[in-house]
């Protein structure tokens, strides 16, 4: 079951269209606001989301947001006018499986549900070729596995070593070797400068530790 999240009827209406091209068969669900949207994957089977980010009032993110914290099973598509960079980065934080603008042509919307289908991700080559995919700062993070950006985390929270071996149930060794890490990754050379790089970066930590697969675990 396919939902669509998207103010604009018509809008609505036009891509439930394309979807039906790919997927006839499939049930389409539409929705105006984020409230609705979440009332519809809280009481029917939805497995796929198509979400624009800049609704009246609201913002798409509040769903995809919302999807990742229940940990739902639903591949989510943004599908919005925005080329902003950092709303890009922050959709693919967040675990997205397509971003697709909307001046898109529907052979590529297709394409994007085939890709996305066969468990690929896709992003508009016109929006990765435009912003020169990540900043600096976005790749290092990016580096990061999962439990290097926890530690960075309780780094951030003053933890002792011994502290973060205890909540994590490691050794102190391990814990120096994630540190050690860190500091190569980030190409730097103090806990003082790993500290002040998180918190310039907060969100940008939080949300990559909280879409971080599994595999980047080790």
């Amino acid at each position: 079951m396919v939902l669509v999240l998207d103010d604009h009827p018509i809008a609505r209406q036009g891509l439930e269209s394309i979807i039906k091209l790919h997927k006839p068969e499939e049930e389409t669900l539409q929705a105006g606001t984020v409230g609705e949207a979440i009332d519809l994957v809280e009481h029917k089977p939805v497995d796929m989301a198509f979400v624009d980010l800049h609704l009246h009032n609201e913002s798409g993110f509040e769903f995809l947001e919302w999807v990742q914290r229940h940990d739902k099973a639903i591949k989510t598509f943004v599908i919005t006018s925005s080329s902003s960079e950092s709303d890009f980065v922050k959709a693919k934080n967040l675990g997205i499986d397509a971003y697709v603008l909307k001046d898109a042509f529907i052979d590529d919307i297709m394409y994007s549900l085939k890709v996305v289908d066969r468990g690929g991700k896709f992003y508009s080559s016109d929006l990765v070729d435009n912003m020169g995919s990540f900043t600096e700062e976005e790749k290092k993070i990016e580096a990061l596995t999962k439990r290097e950006l926890e530690v960075a985390l309780l780094l951030r929270e003053g933890y002792t070593n011994a502290k973060i071996a205890e909540d994590l149930f490691v050794s102190e060794g391990t814990v120096k070797k994630h540190i050690s890490n860190i500091f190569g990754k980030l190409d730097m050379y103090s806990r003082t400068e790993v500290l002040v790089f998180v918190e310039r970066n907060i969100e940008k930590f939080e949300l990559a530790f909280n879409s971080a697969d599994t595999s980047r675990n080790l």
